[in-house]
């Protein structure tokens, strides 16, 4: 396939295009057999089509201009809309557009749920799904119902340094919020200072230069709520720090003009909060859209996280003693990163071992991310489960595990840009793999203001496609389709500001694009088929391809049985080995878990441990695994424990279990670049093969397959090919050519007898090859105008359209 894209090249001129034809060749197909594959591939239904991110901006928005939207959506081949409602131009910084003709039309107002309320009518009507992201702006949760008290927090403090005898008079002033409004969808918005401060207390060490955590004292019974003291210090000099938390003033963004400067994030680790922005935002969608919320109108999502770091939360204190087993209070002082007043400079002032103090850190870290999962995202969750709703979600670049919010979402997802050629995050599709996720999405096409100038045409995004096909994506979302409110006359109207890319019914390729969105159909719906094939499963930490991914929390929390010596997950998912982390560190109760899938059966692969992640039960913590290690693991590279085994070497296990290598590249120019997914059902087996590479390889592939027989199936125009074939040891091998960021479908099949070839000796099944003409001649061209008739001019040469003084 040459996808410039698909059958023709097209040339756009200042909002006209201009066709060129070229031939193409068709290839064969096999003679038509009946099954839900097939058919699925030659039309693909709804689940199986792009979806869109619908941006409305600002108050601009209209009931025509929704229902022209949904109707040329489903004309695209697209298969449903996620409404955004953000800023009514989206650059740097936000600055609102001047002159909007609706501005009555303000968020939440009657005109928005009448909007709403038709658009979700309209989608029915056309067959499409419809949702909503959770918060006003894209990211993350919050909105105008955020008050300060329930908004995002973190810790604040100051200090003052006591002098022996100096009782009288001694205060030490309430920390000021530090307020970081830097950042995208940030600058230029009026500041907002915090109002809201709560008192934690008062901790002290002696002032010297290097003071021990031992000599870290609690003085917070002798001062008053005004930091003034009541009761003398001890004898000596004290460095005292007044320690409380206050409110980030992260704000969801970018937001509708009318609510710049009046919305906060909601607190992510509180789950009275997170109860309470739920039912904000859901209580209103009820009423709305009534019964077809779970049906039309199916899920709400949770955009990528920008909202910055939260570390307190009021029940912060309880919840890490009760998951850590100590008080980190008096630790706080070990490290600046947790604690700061503005003082970036300031040097550990609490000396403790270095092992201990990030202990700490970890466990710090880990009741964060914790929090974060079970009283914020489970509960948006629960809450959508009530109505019958999915939940999308984005789950990284936040204080939290990427893997598990993977494993929570009913739609996992990640992001690629447009000039991407790296797909998406391999934590979000290795944990929905290991979860049993059946669709992964991505915010697909994402553009920077270099690129997203309505220049963005398929040839140009199909590099990006490919890349985010082979990192395991089978859903597009395309980022954007920009919701046009206005008389189609004004064109390309509406944009994001500068991000892209351009996707709409204003778009100049708009037609010939369809030939596009059929491509990316047929490929998901291969990508959709069955369920992936993984090696293994890895825990917490993988970047191999063959493996699913399984975060920590995820595989405490599960009931994990083992079956015939595979471990298998809630999931049904099974493995024949799971491998840990390259380190010598565990935590305890992950360790007491292995012994217990090792007893039963199961095989595990990693490093022997030698200590705790954590400070929890330190030093017992370290004897117990010492001493649990060394019964799993031996003194060598792998030992049978009970009726399981445990390896250190991976390649040792792939070996000792027979496991050979589901595809090999055995030639080509470049293997690296040539990335493969396998996908297996009751029809078959799935091969999916992408070149990421900038030129057309050549490759030699064989197959962990026999008894089947291999066909190309063309994502491109439907078509079915048989493919020539060698089979030797139990595998199928075959040469392909595929073109420059560009793929291929092998799939085999009972029944079908192809030609087996023991040499290879046939031509290289080619995917599609476009010979492309030079416009160097005259040339007889057809413009079609998006609002005025067809005109053709004969004898016409290469020009700039700029110049020319045809006013058509």
């Amino acid at each position: 396939m040459n996808l410039k894209f698909c059958r023709f090249h097209f040339v756009m001129f200042s909002g006209l295009i201009a066709f060129l034809a070229f031939p193409v060749t068709a290839l064969q197909a096999q003679a038509p057999i009946k099954n839900t594959l097939k058919e699925e591939f030659l039309k693909p239904s709804l689940t199986s089509k792009p979806y869109v991110w619908w941006h409305w901006m600002g108050s601009n928005f209209s009931k025509s201009g929704i229902t022209k939207d949904l109707e040329a959506m489903k004309a695209m081949g697209i298969g449903g809309a996620t409404i955004f409602n953000i800023a009514s131009a989206v650059q740097e910084s936000h600055v609102p557009t001047f002159n909007n003709p609706w501005p009555e039309q303000t968020y939440r107002s009657p005109a928005y749920w009448e909007a709403i309320a038709h658009a979700t009518k309209e989608a029915k009507r056309l067959g499409l799904e419809l949702g909503l992201h959770n918060t006003v702006g894209y990211s993350t949760t919050g909105g105008p119902w955020i008050t300060e008290e329930r908004s995002m927090k973190q810790l604040v403090w100051t200090k003052a340094v006591y002098k022996e005898g100096s009782s009288e008079g001694f205060v030490v002033n309430k920390p000021n919020p530090v307020v970081d409004l830097d950042g995208w969808g940030r600058r230029g918005l009026p500041p907002m200072p915090s109002t809201w401060y709560k008192e934690l207390g008062y901790w002290a060490i002696p002032e010297k230069d290097s003071s021990r955590f031992e000599e870290v004292r609690d003085f917070s019974t002798n001062f008053d709520l005004n930091g003034k003291l009541l009761k003398g210090l001890p004898a000596g000099n004290w460095i005292v720090y007044r320690i409380g938390y206050a409110p980030t003033m992260s704000t969801p963004h970018p937001l509708p003009d009318e609510l710049i400067g009046k919305c906060l994030e909601a607190d992510k680790m509180s789950a009275e909060e997170s109860e309470f922005h739920w039912n904000t935002v859901l209580e209103p969608l009820k009423k709305t859209v009534g019964k077809e919320l779970g049906g039309t109108f199916k899920h709400v999502l949770i955009d990528s996280y920008e909202a910055g770091g939260q570390n307190w939360t009021p029940a912060f204190r309880e919840e890490f003693k009760q998951r850590k087993g100590y008080d980190p209070m008096p630790w706080l002082l070990t490290f600046v990163p947790i604690v700061s007043d503005g003082d970036k400079k300031e040097a550990r002032r609490v000396r403790y071992s270095k092992d201990q103090t990030e202990r700490f850190e970890w466990d710090y870290r880990d009741v964060v991310a914790q929090l974060y999962y079970e009283k914020g995202w489970v509960i948006g969750k629960k809450k959508l489960k009530e109505l019958g709703l999915d939940l999308q979600f984005e789950p990284y670049e936040g204080p939290f595990n990427t893997a598990s919010g993977a494993s929570l979402a009913d739609l996992p997802m990640g992001e690629f840009w447009s000039s991407s050629r790296d797909g998406i995050n391999y934590k979000v599709t290795a944990a929905a793999r290991a979860a049993g996720k059946k669709i992964i999405g991505a915010e697909a096409f994402t553009g920077s203001p270099a690129v997203s100038k309505y220049t963005e045409d398929p040839n140009f995004l199909l590099p990006a496609a490919t890349a985010g096909f082979a990192s395991g994506v089978n859903r597009m979302v395309l980022h954007t389709w920009v919701h046009q409110p206005f008389d189609d006359r004004y064109q390309p109207a509406m944009s994001m500001g500068w991000w892209g890319s351009h996707f709409s019914r204003h778009q100049t390729w708009f037609e010939p694009g369809k030939a596009f969105f059929q491509y990316l159909a047929r490929t998901q719906v291969l990508l959709q088929y069955g369920a992936p094939v993984a090696t293994f499963l890895s825990l917490d930490v993988s970047k191999d391809s063959r493996s699913d991914l399984i975060s920590t929390a995820d595989f405490l929390r599960q009931s994990i049985q083992v079956k015939n010596g595979k471990l298998v997950l809630e999931s049904g998912r099974a493995y024949p080995f799971l491998a840990l982390p390259n380190s010598t560190k565990i935590l305890p109760e992950v360790l007491q878990k292995l012994e217990q899938l090792v007893k039963l059966g199961a095989v595990i692969v990693g490093p022997k441990p030698l200590q705790s992640l954590s400070l929890k039960n330190y030093p017992a913590c370290d004897a117990s695994i010492q001493q649990l290690a060394s019964t799993l693991w031996g003194e060598g590279k792998k030992n049978q424990y009970a009726t399981g085994k445990v390896y250190v070497e991976l390649e040792d296990a792939m070996v000792d279990l027979k496991l050979q290598a589901d595809v090999v590249i055995e030639n080509a120019h470049d293997a690296n670049s040539i990335h493969s997914i396998h996908r297996t059902g009751k029809e078959g087996e799935v091969y999916f093969l992408a070149n990421l590479k900038d030129t057309v390889q050549t490759i030699e592939v064989s197959f962990l397959q026999t008894g089947k027989t291999p066909a190309l199936w063309n994502a491109e125009d439907g078509s079915i090919k048989p493919l020539p074939y060698q089979q030797e040891a139990g595998r199928i091998r075959m040469r392909l050519q595929i073109g420059a960021y560009q793929s291929a479908f092998v799939v085999f099949r009972e029944g079908a007898i192809n030609p087996v070839d023991k040499e290879l000796r046939n031509p290289q099944v080619r995917t599609r090859v476009l010979q492309i003409s030079q416009l160097n001649d005259s040339w007889s061209v057809v413009f079609q105008p998006k609002l005025n008739e067809p005109f053709r001019l004969d004898s016409f040469h290469l020009q700039d359209l700029g110049k020319s003084k045809d006013k058509r």
